[in-house]
């Protein structure tokens, strides 16, 4: 969903390297990225099952973002400052609104007609109060 890649593009090397680099803040330690990265990946992945999407075929540019900014302030880790802060909670709630609306979270969706996007694969009974007569004697 989202590389090393996309965090140059959006906070550069210089603010990863000191976040990153515990001894020297001069170079990026990749495995402490990509542990971000992924757990990004899994929190933001929570709300895409939520919104019953297994896989996605196209994340919108807004994921993408938003799975950025987990990333960065999980790389912050219990120094966050006060922005990277509100970013992260603006993206959980982007997440939570976005699982409601799926096709907020994969491009794909939002060409797909309503009933291709409500076949799931599963049965819905409606909730309806049974008729008093199938219980007569």
């Amino acid at each position: 969903m989202i590389g090393l890649d996309d965090l140059l593009v959006r906070f550069g090397e210089r603010e990863l390297a000191e976040r990153t680099d515990r001894e020297n803040a001069s170079e990026i330690d990749f495995d402490v990225v990509q542990r971000a990265i992924d757990d990004a990946v899994a929190e933001a992945d929570s709300y895409v099952r939520a919104a019953g999407i297994m896989r996605l075929s196209q994340p919108s540019p807004a994921l993408k973002g938003y799975v950025c900014d987990i990333a960065r302030w999980r790389i912050y880790d219990d120094a966050a400052s006060e922005i990277v802060e509100q970013r992260y909670k603006l993206a959980i709630e982007w997440l939570k609104f976005a699982s409601k609306h799926p096709a907020m979270l994969d491009d794909t969706l939002a060409v797909l007609t309503s009933e291709e996007r409500n076949r799931t694969g599963c049965a819905v009974e409606p909730n309806k109060p049974p008729d008093w007569s199938d219980y007569a004697a």
